[in-house]
This record gives C-alpha cells, structure tokens and sequence, in this order.
C-alpha cells in the first residue's frame, strides 16, 4: 500500500504527517487533513479508520468498490466516482472519497495520475486550510474533470490526424476509425454516469447544513461536466466527419480506376473491332495486297490517339 497523509493548514503550509500523530493532537479549525490509501489492506484501512475516528458501519460501506453513487453515512460522507488511468484507452480506475470532520480520505486500488498532479498543485502557498471538506472536494472534483478535457484534446488531435489519413486514402484506415470511436464511446460511458452524482450532492435534502460556500462550486463542477460530455460528443461527430471523407475518397478513387479502365476500352475497341473484321475468313481482293496491313495498322493507331485527344480536350483524365 502506499499511504499519503498531507496537512495544509490557513497560512498557506503543507507538511506530510504520519496518521498516529494526528490522532493524539486532532484536528484544528484552520487545518485540514489529506490522506491518499493506494491498495490498501484491511488491516490498514482499519489503523486509518482508528486514527481518524471512523465509525465501523461507516468503515464498513468504505471498503467496497462500487458504481458512482454518493451517500450519507453516521459521521462522513461517502463518494465513489470513476477515474481515468493513463490512457483513456486503460479504462476506468474506482476513486472512493469519504469526507469527514477537518479531513478527507481518497482510495483506490491503482495509481491515478490526477491526484498526484493535484497534491503538487496544492503545495505551494494557497491557504488550502482554510477550506472546507466539501470545498476541497469541489476542487478535486474540478481536477478529475480536467482529466476528461484533456482527453477529449487528444481524441480530437488523432481525429485530425485521421483525416490527413483519409485524404491518403491509407488503407488500416478503417480498422484505425473503429478503434478511435470505441474509445471515444469507453470514455463517454466512463463520464456520463456522474451526471446523476453530482445532482444528487446539489439536491436541498442532500445535507443541507454541509453545503455552505460549497453549493456553488458544486454547480459550476455539474456545468464543466456538462462541457466535457459535449466535447467527447464533438469528438464523435468528427469521427463521423472524417468517416465520411474516408467513404468519398474511396468512391473518388473508384472513379479514377474506372475512368481509366473506361478510356482504355474505348481506345483499344475500334482497333479491336477493325481487326475482328479483318480477320473474317472472305476472299476479298484487298487480302492479296501485303501493303494493306500496314494500312490497318495505321488506321488503328490513328483512331487511338485520336479517342486519347478527344478525351484530352473534355478533361476526361
């Protein structure tokens, strides 16, 4: 397991604490509490349960891993939302957030690049001690989206790569069109489900004495989140677009293949139809002349570059 424990206190300090010191000295208005459980055991859930006064029904409901849902428990309140890995194409990665008096717990079985990014981010001299549980909650929440947003730019980045792609008529274009629409729907499905959360945390009913400075930034997290599904929709009407550009370049190049297999019939079928008569079995005088062969051919060669300027003249290639 590894086990983070950040203290930010109002004057803008930060500081890495072990949990058995925090328990004998508690907690302070101006302070306020971070620990980050990565792949905890029980036992260990259990020393941090101990230290930070967690009651065990409430320990209990923290220890399963479930779909994004949000709930009141006796002294916390428990979060559970789907994180992305490294690669929007790794799949989704459970984060467990419970929120408590003056400190606020995150677990999940896997590292998750956005918390570590979130940590460095607040050690610097922000009064995040100041804040309330439900506040730091609101600006974790905003970074978790951030992670949506940037995916969303490399999706549409390798979109525009595919439509150069298109353009070159590549010809794993295809299987490369399937692969980027399903990670595109992956992510989306990962997203949309956090929609009916986050209603929930901004109910009235849903506690209301909690909520305080941190209903409106629980607002403008629901209006970003509504952004962020809009720009995977973006995304795919793109895909769609570069498809389409695929569909047309293929046809496009279909009509050059058989307007150059057209041509070339309509060069080559009078000289075929003249040696076709030619070569009919008649006793005709004009077969006892050896000159005329040469005639015919002349007549075929002449016909041809002919039909190759006329079709030159009406931009037929």
């Amino acid at each position: 397991m590894t086990s983070r424990s950040l203290l930010s206190t109002a004057d803008g300090h930060d500081s890495s604490i072990r949990l058995e010191a925090w328990s004998r000295r508690g907690a302070r208005d101006d302070e306020l509490l971070w620990v980050d459980l990565e792949d905890p055991s029980d036992s260990e859930l259990d020393e941090a349960a101990r230290c930070l006064g967690i009651r065990e029904r409430t320990m209990a409901a923290f220890r399963e891993i479930a779909r994004p849902a949000a709930s009141v428990q006796d002294d916390a309140l428990q979060i559970v939302i789907l994180a992305l890995a490294d690669d929007e194409a790794g799949g989704a990665i459970p984060l467990q957030i419970l929120l408590g008096d003056g400190w606020i717990v995150t677990r999940h079985d896997a590292s998750i690049p956005f918390l570590a990014e979130h940590r460095d981010r607040i050690q610097d001299q922000r009064e995040t001690g100041r804040l309330q549980p439900i506040e730091f909650l609101v600006a974790l929440l905003d970074a978790w989206i951030d992670t949506f947003f940037r995916a969303s730019e490399r999706l549409e980045r390798e979109v525009d790569a595919l439509d150069d792609a298109a353009l070159r008529t590549e010809r794993d274009l295809l299987a490369r069109l399937v692969e980027l629409r399903r990670r595109i729907a992956r992510v989306r499905r990962v997203l949309t489900p956090h929609r009916e959360l986050l209603a929930e945390l901004v109910r009235p009913d849903f506690l209301p004495e909690r909520h305080g400075r941190g209903a409106s930034g629980l607002d403008a997290v629901i209006a970003r989140l509504d952004r962020a599904v809009e720009g995977f929709g973006a995304a795919r009407d793109m895909l769609l677009g570069t498809f389409d550009v695929h569909m047309t370049r293929t046809a496009q190049r279909t009509n050059d293949v058989m307007r150059v297999l057209t041509l070339a019939s309509v060069i080559l079928l009078p000289a075929v139809v003249i040696a076709g008569v030619m070569g009919m079995n008649f006793k005709v005088p004009i077969f006892d002349q050896p000159n005329v062969f040469y005639i015919v051919i002349a007549v075929m060669l002449a016909l041809a570059i002919g039909t190759l300027a006329f079709a030159k003249v009406r931009h037929w290639f």
